[in-house]
């Protein structure tokens, strides 16, 4: 009689390490990096990182709010002018 052993294999491990970006940190280190490297205090083999994805982005950022903005007072302006002639014409 031979004893037979089965092997089970184990569960599968779920390893999640939450990973936490902040805009504001990175784009200090990367001011801190450029200001080091134009005082000449880093490696000269280091490459130079430019921050024109940062450049674009913020731009970007104000066009928008800027736009959104402006249409916002339109609006209101608009309503505005509209509601006083409605209660000038409803008064007269």
């Amino acid at each position: 009689m031979g004893i037979v052993f089965f092997r089970t294999p184990k569960p599968k491990q779920f390893k999640y390490t939450p990973l936490y970006y902040n805009p504001e940190k990175e784009a200090l280190k990367e001011r801190e990096q450029q200001i080091k490297q134009e005082l000449g205090l880093t490696d000269d083999e280091a490459p130079r990182v430019s921050l024109i994805k940062g450049q674009f982005r913020r731009n970007y950022d104000r066009k928008i709010k800027g736009r959104a903005k402006s249409k916002s007072n339109f609006r209101l302006i608009l309503i505005v002018i509209v509601l006083s002639l409605i209660a000038y014409y409803m008064l007269k």
